[in-house]
């Protein structure tokens, strides 16, 4: 059984963009424009991450345990290491990671499988599943994978007003963030021109991008939009 993609309203075109905006500045009774963060939507599996005291208690995939497969990823740290002395340690912390293989890896991986005569993975997500759900560590341990932090469930564990800072607060903690490429953006016409860019460059990325994703970056404001409409906290993905 293949691990379920998670949910999320999925828009083709950018007068899509332009209605998402006007609803949920509608939903939200605001005239002005709202701050948005945008980053490149990774092809990749999600996993949550659940850290005890600092230490590492278990990863899911759709409930799925894989606990062991992803603690030989070697960029997954097993016991967070802060970057400053002063940041402190979250009794308990869930966090959700992307977890991906690069283009030249898969290509590697499928050149190895074909000297087996194994059958070659068609895309990048069929070999992370493949990897995750090995019951043999060693497997998972010569398969080439890494991962992008995304956010965290709802006992967050870490404080911040708004995504971009909640990202910054988990790279402090050890964990890996893809800071390059947030972009906060102020209204939904600065948010299309940082789609452009990464539809204009998609295939500069070492990993598979299958278009950007975009949300209000107002944490505050994600949990309003959850809590009264539908429209997955006023985020959306635009597909290029």
């Amino acid at each position: 059984m293949a691990f379920e993609k998670p949910l999320i309203r999925e828009i083709f075109n950018e007068q899509d963009l332009l209605a998402f905006d006007k609803e949920t500045r509608e939903l939200l009774k605001q005239t002005g424009d709202l701050q948005y963060l945008v980053e490149p939507r990774i092809t990749a599996v999600q996993v949550v991450l659940i850290y005890e005291q600092g230490v590492l208690h278990s990863a899911t995939a759709q409930a799925e345990p894989v606990t062991t497969s992803v603690k030989t990823i070697l960029t997954v740290p097993l016991t967070f290491v802060p970057l400053r002395k002063e940041t402190s340690v979250p009794d308990y912390l869930e966090v959700i990671a992307d977890i991906y293989m690069e283009g030249e890896a898969l290509a590697r991986l499928n050149q190895e499988r074909g000297g087996k005569s194994l059958p070659a993975f068609s895309v990048p997500r069929a070999a992370v599943e493949d990897s995750l759900r090995q019951r043999d560590a060693r497997v998972s341990a010569k398969r080439p994978l890494n991962y992008f932090c995304s956010g965290c469930g709802e006992k967050a564990g870490v404080r911040a007003a708004t995504h971009y800072e909640l990202m910054m607060a988990l790279q402090e903690l050890g964990l890996r963030v893809n800071r390059p490429h947030l972009r906060v953006t102020k209204g939904i016409q600065a948010a299309i021109e940082n789609c452009r860019r990464l539809k204009t460059g998609k295939g500069d990325f070492p990993y598979p991008v299958e278009g950007a994703l975009i949300r209000v970056n107002s944490l505050e404001l994600q949990e309003r939009l959850r809590l009264g409409s539908r429209n997955s906290a006023g985020s959306v993905l635009f597909r290029f």
